[in-house]
């Protein structure tokens, strides 16, 4: 996508999410907030059929609660929120074990919303990208010959081990077998069973991104230097085969190269709204 196209799309993007903030709720609740039906009222603070289903430990995914049950447990709810007010107007909620345990449940609180609205915003922008038919071609035609070749791959993988797939690089560079050190991560192997450090044979587009340049440039039988991915993810990579598949066309490769410059897009127009967000905002780091 060229430049100033994402701009333009970024700065309407932004408008219309700026046009929302800055609202601040005239209640503590509102309609939307309130999740089922309201069952009683506390001095105007709601108690709802899921406050009751939460009230009750005994209840399990999708079970309903037996109707004399939840009237015993809508009392309990009533008689704690009486208890809750009036422990406000004490003023008992200055209690410092009390604010603890309240802030690390709000801290839980606000991480859980940032994590869902990033992928609500991630699949916002998503949607608001449009791959077209002669782009979806032209990346094809520049990558034809990727998208053709089955590639033949064994693997050593470890998530947050640097260290320890530093150790086996290290091994493999004087002279240790890939496939003796891929297996020590095995040691219970059943008999007969594939290797799992055995990939089989993968098409271009089933390579991890971080892969699919330096793949490229391997030769059969040659290994990869560490490779360093995303969430702390490393792998050294062994090539060993790789064939030409003519049946593999643009018609049959449609969908997923959509998908791949969908998500391309996708990722520039974030980086470009996130750039705008920064400039926009004032951030302060206290410590």
């Amino acid at each position: 996508m060229k430049k100033p196209t994402v701009l333009l799309i970024a700065i309407f993007l932004m408008a219309s999410l700026l046009s929302c903030t800055g609202k601040k709720e005239a209640n503590q609740k509102t309609d939307g907030d309130v999740q089922g039906k309201i069952l009683a009222t506390v001095n105007g603070v709601p108690i709802t059929e899921e406050d009751v289903k939460r009230g009750s430990k005994r209840i399990v995914h999708g079970e309903k609660v037996h109707p004399e049950a939840t009237g015993n447990i809508l009392e309990t709810l009533v008689r704690n929120e009486l208890v809750y007010q009036q422990s406000l107007e004490l003023g008992l909620e200055k209690n410092p074990e009390y604010r603890r345990k309240v802030n690390e449940v709000e801290a839980q609180l606000r991480t859980f919303q940032r994590q869902e609205m990033a992928a609500l915003h991630r699949e916002y922008i998503k949607n608001k990208v449009v791959v077209t038919d002669s782009e979806a071609r032209e990346y094809f035609e520049k990558n034809s010959k990727r998208f053709q070749t089955k590639f033949h791959v064994l693997q050593i993988y470890y998530r947050g081990e640097e260290a320890r797939i530093a150790e086996d690089y290290r091994d493999l560079k004087s002279g240790t077998s890939f496939e003796k050190v891929a297996s020590r991560r095995f040691p219970n192997l059943p008999k007969g069973m594939q290797a799992p450090w055995d990939l089989g044979y993968l098409y271009w587009t089933q390579l991890p991104p971080p892969w699919q340049d330096i793949i490229d440039r391997l030769e059969p039988g040659q290994v990869s230097e560490i490779i360093k991915g995303p969430n702390e993810r490393f792998w050294v990579i062994k090539l060993v085969d790789k064939l030409v598949d003519p049946n593999i066309t643009f018609d049959t490769e449609k969908g997923k190269i959509v998908e791949v410059l969908r998500k391309q897009k996708a990722d520039e127009l974030f980086e470009t709204m996130l750039s705008q967000m920064r400039t926009k905002s004032k951030i302060i780091f206290t410590n």
